[in-house]
């Protein structure tokens, strides 16, 4: 039987009201975040500016400083608002593993793993722009990306790399971990869009059918999970 673990949740913070300070608009501040989120998904964080992105959302700077506090405050809220969904549903879909009578296969903890990144990446420009956000992280300030990582991926990484344990018994806890950042490194470039199948395959094959990668990656990622321990020379 699954575990319960707390699961992370993400809310808005909203601020008490103080006398003579405007009531916080709920509209407004779901337009600042997806204009946030189409620039700093097509500019990064250093090149998007809160000035851009004011002008964009046809409100004032000071606005957004009142809702989010900072620039960094906000591409944290922007970065969390799909983050902490794409977080959640990894723990649905491995609750719903764990709860079955049989233990989970490999190659089905993997597509639970990794699913839910490519159906937002199918699920429109807010989806897509959120992916390419996830691709620039690892260029951002690094304090930032590496905080915002934990705090939104740790949780349901770590329950995922835990079942991987479980399901191959014979592979060393050191090579699942070690095989899970191959399978971040490898999602993240393929969601990334740089793919150059085409240019090494001399255009007979490319990477445009979203669920053929999907299953193609799956079960690469799943023989490699299971491949025998790695054997490092003494030397």
């Amino acid at each position: 039987m699954a575990t319960k673990m707390e699961k992370p949740s993400y809310r808005l913070k909203r601020s008490v009201r103080g006398p003579g300070r405007p009531q916080r608009d709920l509209n407004i501040d779901a337009t600042i975040l997806d204009v946030s989120e189409r620039l700093f998904a097509k500019k990064g964080y250093s090149g998007t500016s809160m000035r851009e992105i004011a002008e964009n959302a046809s409100v004032n700077q000071g606005l957004i400083t009142y809702y989010f506090g900072s620039k960094e405050g906000l591409f944290e809220a922007v970065f969390k608002r799909r983050g902490m969904e794409l977080a959640e549903k990894r723990h649905k879909l491995l609750d719903e593993l764990l709860s079955r009578k049989a233990r989970p296969s490999v190659q089905d903890l993997i597509r639970a793993f990794i699913q839910p990144q490519f159906e937002f990446k199918k699920s429109g420009p807010a989806g897509l722009a959120f992916v390419r956000i996830q691709a620039r992280l690892h260029h951002e300030p690094d304090e930032l990306a590496f905080r915002l990582r934990r705090e939104v991926y740790d949780s349901s990484a770590k329950r995922y790399i835990k079942a991987l344990c479980d399901a191959l018994p014979k592979v060393p806890s050191v090579d699942v971990h070690y095989r899970m950042m191959f399978i971040v490194g490898t999602y993240l470039y393929m969601l990334a869009d740089v793919s150059r199948l085409d240019d090494l395959s001399d255009g007979q094959y490319n990477t445009d059918d979203n669920d053929e990668v999907l299953e193609r990656m799956i079960q690469f990622l799943t023989a490699g999970l299971m491949a025998p321990k790695t054997a490092i020379s003494a030397d």
